[in-house]
């Protein structure tokens, strides 16, 4: 039984088992949150925004601003654009695939949900800041971490250590969840929002990788079999 269960594992890959398992997590959390929200249960959400709104600084305030400005959509659009010229000119096809289709589709999937789910932002007589689109899920958590996530996933394959492998996702981590964070602080997001964008961001950049990771394996055994 066991020889049986490894010769899967190995016939299959790791990483495609990783995958899988990453995918099935971050969409049943983003499921979980969305089920939440669409059933209205989110005092949660009310009681964490009017906090942080109390607990302000115009330090604070500044800096989250800054943080903020990495997830805009004119920044990643710059970002993804330049990261795509530099795999266009190493040739790497499959990885420059991999970028377009991960920020594109988070992009896409992140308009039509605010359109299906149709939620207001939060509300504040003295905003820290503004937004004028549907809250849920946040753009800035759902599509920085398909670009920041996408770009590490891409940096790391070419690194030989694994240190150097780990810190080069720890960034990124930390980018993406900053800039997560930035949008509950300022008050444009509600924690729901923010936890729903960075669960559907994994899940989606996870489905790309797979679908690219099983298209490279089949083109490699259709290859060898000629």
């Amino acid at each position: 039984m066991a020889s049986r269960a490894q010769r899967y594992v190995d016939a299959i890959g790791v990483e495609l088992l990783a995958c899988l398992a990453l995918l099935t997590a971050s969409a049943w959390a983003f499921g979980a949150v969305a089920e939440e929200v669409a059933e209205g249960e989110t005092h949660l959400d009310t009681r964490l925004a009017d906090w942080l709104h109390a607990q302000s600084t115009p330090g604070w305030t500044d800096f989250f601003q800054g943080v903020t400005w990495f997830g805009n959509l004119p920044v990643l659009v710059a970002v993804t654009v330049v990261a795509a010229l530099v795999l266009s000119w190493k040739h790497e096809a499959v990885e420059l695939q991999l970028l377009l289709l991960a920020a594109v589709g988070a992009e896409i999937l992140t308009v039509g949900l605010k359109l299906g789910f149709q939620r207001e932002r939060p509300f504040f007589a003295d905003p820290l800041a503004t937004a004028s689109s549907y809250s849920f899920p946040s753009g800035h958590a759902t599509v920085s971490l398909a670009v920041y996530g996408t770009l590490a996933f891409i940096v790391a394959r070419h690194l030989s250590t694994a240190a150097a492998r780990i810190a080069v996702f720890a960034g990124a981590a930390a980018l993406v969840l900053l800039i997560g964070f930035s949008r509950l602080y300022l008050g444009v997001h509600f924690l729901s929002d923010v936890i729903a964008g960075l669960s559907l961001g994994l899940a989606w950049v996870t489905l790309c990788v797979l679908l690219l990771h099983l298209r490279v394996r089949l083109g490699t055994r259709r290859q060898t079999s000629l």
